[in-house]
């Protein structure tokens, strides 16, 4: 993207080139995967790293990455009539064969649209006829993507392992045919199991506005049921995934462990879409975890799944995980415990590297609403869970509950902040202070599940309960946070919607609706207004419905026998437990057909304990302190001191640089950097310290230059007195040459010769709010001119604002100029 990347907030989210990005200039089929949503929030998606790895390991297939440009990307693309690329090769998206939308949250439907727009291609499929990319949907919004099926040309239900390389197939075969007939495409992907298509079916509506019927448009196309992977145990998965050079949502190795839940929670639509429930070894989890921390420098591992802590495993897993890499400072995460799961055992090992924090979501306050829903936790599982934790250390316990249930009554609700209370409680119990944070959402009846005739609570219901629940938090002592009620409501339409949304979202759009799951971002008026318009009441859609009621998604199939989710739902309102699977009889879902699609449990078992490859934490006792200088060139050069810090933290454990840690509760890497270079300068003179165990100054540049990135170089690295004095105040002055192509060679000179004829030149700047001033003139140390560029060199001051200062020019008219920081001059010492 030929674009300013200094005048936006954060350039890493463009930049691409990270480690582990795969370039294929030339492929004969390119397909970006996209991500609705800002960069840091696509990169921690899992599956997309997933389907990333799979499709790049074919020879003559390209997969690339997009995701939704920031708004002042968004305004600077849009200014100048610059298109959405690619992050790989800067292909415009117009320009790919498959455009692939990762749907993983109701409100980034708008951003899905802004892309295409971006894209400059037309947004409605049937614009399209057969131009342009081939527009597919995958992920948890599959499951009812009737509010985006006039927008999509597929859909994919499902377990996307297989299932894409047989898509990407279908459209290459049918692109070396040359052929252009785009329905004879989508025929043949409808015959791929787990393939939608939507315009093969019409929906009919009854004048009060509920589904009169699904009509197929091609023969023996009726329903489409999801696809399943029967094992993940052997499946594709990412052990060298790209390595942002920002920081990101989740920034670990993460691992998933599990695939699907039979615990039945009646709320939990991803508990029924990814059933049945399939579990990776011991052996083989471990195998991943080693591979991905050699390449990627992490120092944190997440084990994932819908309920870690029901993993049959988990114990030994842990024994073995804290065994091999506990010694080399890697903390092991598991961000989805269930309370019913957290022994004393558990959370012991979770301690002994550092604690990474605790949420528990025991969903519903009351024991009586915890039936209802199938949650299966009682209220002393929960006490006890709280009590172990904070025994073991912890001081801050953060709690997940819902409102807006089936069934909830005022006691239910007011049975929240006192059970957070009664958490709260086992701190002192425990001996100690301890803190509570408490996140209510409000419920959204999702499809699939035994809820989705279930009603959602209106706008004003939502905000009496929140307030309601503010008062008794705060009354209670408790932190307190909430869903806004106004994201809630959209994303309850919109879950549950049909294809008359689309002239909404398309409305929505065109008003400027995007980033809507950004409170900064989202506006309830502009939705009112779309939906004014277009002669639609948002809150029919919330409305519950009538178990005989024809659904919009009824012929997309999850596995799940509807006569099922009813019996679920009667089974839910005279409060009767539906038992776990794994435990005793089958419950009848419909999903398993116990040949291929079943659940496949491992048996319990203690992995043998083997030494990690990797490096440990050096002793103590041998510490060494390593200078070293660097380059920074190219896009890398658009780095924040902050990435450039968290680029070296993955590298020095990427290239087993013995590096020590520094003390406390967080331990850190021990290096430390010269003062910051301004982002968009290019450098020849970056210098840090390592403090290292036993390792030469030679070999650390060798190990080093092998994992670092394109633009980032060790050019010299010697060892220093572990007692010299840091790096920062031994800086004198910065070298910098500063090239103004197409400025006048004589008046650049003429200028310089003025300048340093002055006795001062006083700039004053704002920094934090405080003004600043600092003399650019007794501060420039040597000054001259070189054809069109400027060689200086400075003691305090940044080269942009000498230059300006020089020049006559605003610091805004020099920012495309080439910088370079050339060397630095050191105080002898």
């Amino acid at each position: 993207m030929p674009l300013d990347l200094l005048s936006v907030e954060k350039p890493a989210r463009y930049m691409g080139g990270e480690m582990g990005s795969v370039v294929k200039p030339v492929a004969d089929l390119r397909i970006a995967l996209a991500f609705p949503d800002v960069y840091e929030v696509g990169m921690s998606h899992l599956g997309l790293r997933i389907l990333y790895q799979i499709l790049n390991t074919q020879d003559g297939i390209a997969a690339e990455r997009a995701y939704t440009p920031w708004p002042d990307m968004a305004a600077q693309m849009a200014a100048e009539q610059v298109s959405l690329t690619t992050l790989e090769t800067a292909t415009p998206l117009a320009e790919t064969d498959i455009i692939g939308f990762t749907l993983q949250y109701e409100l980034s439907c708008t951003n899905i649209l802004t892309m295409l727009r971006q894209a400059a291609i037309p947004v409605r499929a049937a614009d399209r006829a057969d131009g342009g990319p081939l527009i597919i949907g995958g992920g948890p919004g599959a499951y009812n993507p009737e509010p985006l099926a006039p927008f999509f040309d597929a859909f994919l239900l499902g377990d996307g392992e297989e299932a894409v390389l047989e898509i990407a197939q279908c459209v290459r075969d049918w692109k070396r045919l040359g052929n252009s007939d785009k329905q004879e495409l989508l025929a043949q992907l409808a015959g791929i199991p787990g393939v939608y298509v939507p315009s093969f079916f019409n929906l009919v509506y009854h004048d009060d506005g509920r589904v009169a019927s699904i009509q197929p448009l091609k023969s023996g196309y009726t329903t489409v049921r999801r696809r399943f992977l029967p094992d993940i145990e052997a499946a594709a998965f990412p052990d060298s995934p790209i390595i942002p050079f920002m920081k990101t949502i989740h920034d670990r190795v993460a691992i998933e462990v599990a695939r699907g839940c039979t615990r039945g929670c009646r709320f939990c639509q991803a508990g029924y879409i990814y059933r049945p429930l399939r579990e990776r070894s011991p052996q083989r989890i471990n195998e991943l975890i080693e591979t991905s921390l050699k390449n990627t420098g992490y120092e944190e591992i997440s084990l994932l799944s819908l309920s870690t802590g029901d993993y049959s495993c988990i114990a030994p897993l842990l024994q073995e995980l804290m065994a091999r890499h506990a010694q080399g400072r890697v903390a092991v995460s598991l961000p989805s415990l269930r309370v019913g799961t957290l022994t004393p055992e558990l959370i012991d090992e979770i301690r002994k590297v550092r604690k990474t924090g605790f949420t528990l979501a025991p969903e519903a306050g009351s024991e009586r609403m915890r039936q209802v829903i199938n949650k299966g936790i009682s209220e002393q599982d929960l006490l006890e869970g709280a009590y172990n934790i904070f025994a073991a250390g912890w001081r801050l316990i953060k709690l997940y509950f819902m409102m807006g249930l089936p069934t909830e009554t005022q006691d239910d609700l007011q049975a929240i902040p006192e059970l957070a209370r009664q958490v709260k409680n086992q701190a002192r119990r425990s001996g100690g202070q301890g803190e509570v944070n408490v996140a209510v959402s409000t419920f959204v009846p999702k499809p699939h599940t035994p809820f989705q005739w279930q009603r959602q609570l209106s706008l004003d219901e939502t905000r009496d309960r929140q307030r309601f629940l503010k008062d008794e938090m705060r009354r209670r002592k408790l932190n307190f946070k909430y869903q806004d009620a106004e994201l809630s409501f959209m994303e309850g339409v919109i879950a549950r919607g049909d294809r008359r949304l689309a002239d909404v979202l398309e409305r929505a759009v065109e008003l400027g609706a995007c980033f809507d799951g950004w409170n900064e971002h989202f506006s309830l008026q502009r939705w009112l207004q779309a939906f004014s318009e277009c002669g639609i009441d948002p809150n029919w859609y919330l409305r519950e419905r009538d178990q005989n009621e024809l659904l919009p998604w009824d012929h997309l199939d999850a596995g799940i026998d509807k006569a099922f989710l009813l019996k679920e739902l009667n089974r839910a309102h005279s409060e009767a437990a539906t038992p776990d699977c794994r435990f005793g009889a089958c419950s009848n879902c419909g999903v398993c057909d116990f040949k291929t699609v079943a659940n496949r449990v491992v048996p319990e078992q203690q992995p043998a304990l083997t030494a990690s490859g990797l490096p440990a934490t050096p002793d103590a006792i041998t510490q060494r302190r390593l200078r070293m200088r660097f380059s920074k060139t190219g896009p890398i050069r658009y780095l924040s001191h902050l990435d450039l810090i968290n680029l070296f933290t993955r590298a020095v454990q990427r290239a087993g640089v013995p590096i020590l840690y520094s003390q406390g509760f967080h331990p850190h890497p021990r290096f430390s950097f010269a003062t910051a270079t301004s982002v968009g300068v290019e450098s020849q003179a970056e210098y840090l310290d390592l403090f290292v165990g036993d390792i030469g100054a030679d070999e650390a540049l060798r190990r080093l230059n092998q994992v670092l990135p394109a633009g980032i170089a060790i050019l010299e690295s010697h060892e220093v007195d572990l007692k010299a004095p840091s790096l920062s105040p031994l800086i004198e002055a910065t070298r910098y040459r500063v090239t103004l192509p197409g400025y006048d060679p004589e008046t650049l000179r003429n200028q310089c010769v003025q300048f340093m004829a002055q006795e001062s030149w006083v700039l004053v700047r704002a920094k934090k709010g405080q003004q600043q001033t600092i003399d650019l003139r007794r501060e420039t140390r040597e000054l001259s001119a070189n054809g069109h560029s400027l060689e200086l060199t400075i003691g305090r001051g940044k080269a942009i604002e000498l230059t300006a200062a020089i020049t006559g020019l605003t610091p805004d008219a020099l920012k495309t100029v080439h910088i370079e920081k050339t060397s630095v001059v050191f105080v002898a010492y």
